[in-house]
């Protein structure tokens, strides 16, 4: 009984999810570009590159994936809020975006006036890890260590501003002040192989972009950022359990076009990338990864970046993280 209704359930999703790409009339008559606001090998790249065949797929055109991770990603930002509202376009990012806005001088866009969301794709715990000659191997360590020799421990971060500069802050704040030397990269591709070359003491970071390092025990994993610990790595504790009682912050990631697409191709957008999320072999490959898949639509990921605006504004001010370099 409980497989059928399973099964039911299954279908009727399905049918669901399928609907509105077959409503759709619109359809890409040239390749697709999904600019992605980061460098190679970070999760954004990951999410990306796995979804990009079977997205092929179901629009009937090439579907290039095309690394942009420069200023924090507002090379990619930039480039795709001026580009051509037919569909062709789209902006793979995450919290990413809001957080530019809110600390850039000048962006050079909104996220409500200069783009339309599509569709929150997935979200994620960030992880707080490290490398096995550190002699960190567990949270408590950590915070014991950063007390110990305030300023002298370097951590990683994919960006400057961006959700784990966020995310440090917030354990900061919760574990009474942790000063730490932060160093910035391009993307979490580059900081990765700083923390794997032992360049760096620690490294905040989206889960899925280390998850096989993790497994292969090159890299130490300190604990996740969510409330609950994640299916990937079920070992591994989380703040709110540890040093932090009621830490939890998670990530999203997602694809969005310029702001005057049309709303018919909109729908045709989110339909297929929802039903690429969905399909079996692709949903397999980004939980295995720590994602969890969400496939939510453009009024529930707008209301999104929203929410993550409002949360993330006092801690950008309390910190005072403003943009850097370029």
């Amino acid at each position: 009984m409980t497989f059928s209704r399973r099964s039911a359930l299954g279908a009727a999703l399905a049918s669901v999810a399928a609907s509105p790409a077959r409503a759709a009339t619109w359809a890409p008559t040239r390749p697709v570009r999904l600019v992605v606001s980061s460098a190679p090998a970070a999760s954004l790249d990951t999410l990306a590159r796995i979804i990009a065949p079977t997205l092929s797929m179901r629009l009937g055109q090439t579907v290039l994936v095309e690394n942009q991770g420069g200023a924090n990603g507002l090379i990619a930002m930039q480039q795709v809020a001026r580009g051509e509202a037919d569909g062709h376009t789209l902006l793979v990012t995450g919290d990413a975006i809001v957080l530019a806005e809110l600390i850039a001088p000048n962006p050079g866009f909104t996220v409500r006036g200069s783009f339309t969301p599509v569709t929150q794709a997935v979200r994620a715990a960030q992880i707080l890890a490290t490398h096995p000659g550190s002699g960190l191997t567990d949270i408590a360590g950590y915070v014991a260590a950063v007390k110990a020799r305030p300023g002298r421990l370097n951590v990683g971060l994919p960006a400057w501003g961006g959700i784990a500069h966020v995310v440090h802050e917030l354990l900061s704040q919760a574990a009474g002040g942790l000063p730490v030397e932060y160093v910035t990269y391009r993307g979490g591709g580059p900081a990765t192989t700083d923390l794997l070359a032992r360049h760096l003491d620690a490294l905040v970071i989206t889960l899925p972009a280390i998850t096989e390092q993790i497994r292969q025990g090159a890299i130490v994993p300190l604990a996740v950022t969510t409330a609950m610990r994640d299916a990937a790595l079920p070992d591994v504790p989380t703040l709110a359990e540890t040093v932090a009682p009621g830490y939890d912050v998670e990530s999203w990631q997602g694809l969005l076009v310029p702001k005057d697409v049309p709303a018919p191709i909109v729908a045709a957008l989110h339909g297929a990338i929802a039903a690429t999320l969905r399909e079996p072999a692709v949903q397999d490959r980004l939980t295995g990864l720590g994602f969890e898949v969400v496939a939510d639509g453009p009024e529930v990921f707008a209301r999104r970046t929203d929410e993550s605006t409002q949360r993330f504004a006092g801690v950008v001010r309390a910190a005072g993280i403003r943009q850097v370099g370029g």
